[in-house]
């Protein structure tokens, strides 16, 4: 770190610099004589500076600043929102595009995952107007105790109604997906072949195919929400590592830099001086 201190002349040069500057001056006047004529002195200046603070005995105000850039927080801030730590940096396009790009993703993440939920629901109630768990629990309590253990798959019956099946996730996926199971559909009777049929057609159940192609379209819903999120999670690091490496590269050749006023209060008196911080 290095500090350099200018005292009351040079910030008398600046503020008589920028005075004369802004109000068109076109001739060079003594610095001491621009004060006299204004009734203005460095010291009155920042004594009433200090009268506003009262109890703080230092005064200090930023004339300018330029700070470098953490790579670390760029990644950590476009890592929660892409392109926020593009913003950090000042690459507004990177940062506007990182952003609607994540927007749109999760808009469709949204709509597809509400598709797939509308959809389920849809199969549910199709599934519990044409499949009859009574049908199938009396087909299989007929079968032979050797043959039900043939079948890796069940459903079960509620205890609180005898009539119904406990309709959880599993119920409504293995009614459908497996051929065991399609006894249970009202276009089949008690007598239907529940094994695959020969010729590769694996049930007689119109309501069963038109059930697993209602399932079918829930999941591809799900499968395009799920697809999005993935997406949206890699435009998320890849929105981090590029705001980090926007942060180095701003970096690049530049120091960590300002021009401060300061004042001290030393013995009832206000001493005031300009302080250049440069850190390399």
């Amino acid at each position: 770190m290095k500090s350099v201190f200018w005292g009351l002349t040079t910030i008398v040069i600046i503020f008589v610099w920028g005075s004369a500057h802004g109000s068109g001056l076109t001739r060079t006047i003594p610095a001491e004589e621009y004060f006299l004529a204004n009734s203005l002195t460095m010291q009155n200046y920042f004594a009433r500076k200090l009268e506003i603070r009262q109890g703080e005995d230092n005064l200090q105000e930023e004339i300018y600043e330029f700070r470098t850039k953490s790579p670390f927080k760029a990644f950590a801030l476009s890592l929660a929102i892409p392109g926020a730590g593009q913003f950090y940096t000042g690459s507004r396009i990177k940062a506007g595009t990182f952003f609607a790009v994540d927007a749109l993703l999760w808009s469709g993440y949204l709509i597809y995952h509400g598709k797939g939920n509308d959809k389920e629901s849809e199969y549910k109630v199709y599934a519990d107007l044409h499949y009859s768990p009574p049908t199938y629990f009396q087909w299989w309590g007929g079968l032979p105790e050797s043959v039900q253990d043939s079948f890796s798959h069940r459903i079960y019956e509620d205890p609180g109604d005898p009539e119904g099946a406990i309709r959880n996730h599993e119920y409504y996926e293995n009614i459908g997906k497996y051929s065991q199971f399609q006894v249970g559909w009202d276009d089949i009777g008690l007598n239907a072949p529940p094994l695959p049929l020969p010729g590769g057609k694996d049930s007689l159940s119109v309501h069963r195919r038109t059930y697993l192609d209602m399932r079918k379209e829930a999941n591809d819903y799900f499968s395009n929400a799920s697809t999005m999120a993935m997406i949206s999670i890699a435009n998320h690091l890849i929105s981090a590592f590029d705001a980090a490496i926007g942060a180095k590269k701003y970096n690049r050749g530049t120091r960590e830099y300002s021009l401060k006023l300061k004042s001290r209060n030393i013995d009832g008196k206000v001493t005031p001086f300009v302080v250049a911080e440069v850190k390399f």
